[in-house]
């Protein structure tokens, strides 16, 4: 549906919670320079924390947690709570294409205008199932899936990898927010078939950010040594993250190069 009102929604981990709320605001520029790089200008940027980033965020619009930051947890409630908020605010807005961002990934340039193109009124959304684990420190990208990293689709373990509908005049609650039916991005095709709901495939690919030392799933929770393994596996495999690498996700060596030497 050429020209919907397409979102994308980062949530940004709170500074109280964070452990280096320096390397969180260089990797979400990262992020921002991805998102404004779409090759479709016409979208909205939401941000969901309860810190103001210092960065320039005039054309992103920032919703304040109302909610005391806690410690992170393993199972992440604090992004839930802060997508929720997102999802409210699109609703409130009308609807739209949704697409969750987290404040580390990069997305491809051509994301907006394949969502646009491919997402029909028969689509719940679509998913994002081929792509990269791209290691930051190291500058290696190894593409996903690969039998000697991650052997499944980019959608299972990245959840930068989710178009959603929302519709907030639908009766059914699935097609208001499929958010609410859907959940976990790594179990979408498998829930929406079992409900006989259509979920699109975009032809693009996207970039899952590791090896930061922020990001939340390598340090947390019951999978950290799995994460860790992962880890270490993208930057043996990996491919070298060149100038036509970047290219695809709207960065540059130079971008990349300073927020490097940033996070050393």
């Amino acid at each position: 549906m050429k020209g919907e009102r397409f979102f994308f929604g980062v949530p940004l981990i709170a500074r109280a919670s964070a452990q280096d709320w320096e390397a969180v605001q260089v990797l979400l520029g990262l992020t921002l320079t991805s998102l404004r790089a779409q090759t479709e200008a016409d979208i909205e940027i939401l941000i969901a924390g309860h810190d103001r980033p210092d960065l320039p965020l005039d054309d992103a619009t920032f919703l304040a947690a109302d909610w005391r930051a806690e410690a992170v947890r393993a199972d992440n409630l604090d992004a839930g709570r802060k997508k929720f908020a997102m999802q409210r605010h699109v609703l409130e807005r009308g609807g739209g294409l949704l697409m969750f961002v987290d404040a580390d990934d990069w997305v491809d340039r051509r994301t907006v205008a394949a969502a646009r193109a491919e997402i029909t009124r028969e689509h719940v959304g679509a998913l994002v199932e081929t792509g990269y684990a791209t290691d930051l420190l190291g500058l290696r990208a190894a593409p996903l899936p690969h039998p000697r990293v991650f052997d499944k689709g980019f959608h299972e373990i990245c959840g930068s990898s989710t178009v959603a509908r929302l519709d907030p005049s639908h009766p059914d609650p699935a097609r208001r927010d499929p958010h609410s039916l859907l959940h976990e991005h790594y179990r979408w095709r498998q829930v929406a078939g079992e409900h006989g709901l259509a979920v699109a495939r975009l032809p693009v690919e996207g970039s899952y950010v590791v090896n930061t030392s922020v990001n939340h799933s390598e340090t947390h929770g019951p999978f950290a040594d799995w994460r860790r393994d992962f880890n270490a596996s993208v930057r043996r495999e990996g491919q070298a993250a060149d100038a036509e690498f970047l290219a695809r996700f709207g960065l540059s060596p130079e971008d990349v190069d300073r927020a490097r030497q940033r996070l050393r």
